[in-house]
């Protein structure tokens, strides 16, 4: 099993953004997909954490991957439509995952970028890109460190 981190718009002042707290509170059973991107080997059952771009800037939520792969004309089983804003490209692959975990603002500042580069959070760009980096042993020793504020029966 590996861990990953997924970056999410969540800011309003962005083209697209993707209301990630009220989705994964208000969807039935807190499932819902995000897109994959190149990822070939993300797997059923590995753990992904949300990492929420500004104003958040730390990991907000922790899921486990239900099925990989999925095309995007076969995610309309959740209607996630009130939760999207602006338009985005519709192409790929998505990931399920489920809820397991929610991390609230005390959690969140000891998951915020900085703290998980001090960490152990590496970056192969010089420039800030969390476009979904494996998460290395150090840095999942910090972040399962960190109690979430709410846990969710899988």
């Amino acid at each position: 099993m590996s861990a990953w981190i997924f970056r999410v718009i969540v800011s309003e002042k962005e083209k697209y953004y993707y209301d990630l707290d009220r989705a994964l509170e208000e969807i039935p059973n807190r499932t819902i997909y995000q897109y994959q991107g190149r990822i070939k080997s993300i797997e059923v059952g590995d753990i992904v954490y949300f990492y929420e771009c500004e104003p958040v800037s730390a990991i907000g939520w922790k899921c486990k991957v239900l099925a990989v792969n999925v095309p995007y004309e076969k995610t309309y089983d959740i209607d996630e439509s009130k939760f999207e804003h602006g338009e985005t490209e519709r192409e790929g692959y998505y990931i399920k995952v489920v809820a397991l975990a929610k991390y609230e603002s005390k959690e969140r500042a000891t998951l915020s970028l900085y703290k998980l580069r001090e960490n152990g959070l590496t970056q192969e760009r010089s420039s800030f890109s969390l476009n979904s980096p494996r998460v290395n042993p150090q840095l999942l020793i910090y972040i399962n460190s960190i109690k979430p504020s709410v846990e969710y029966n899988d």
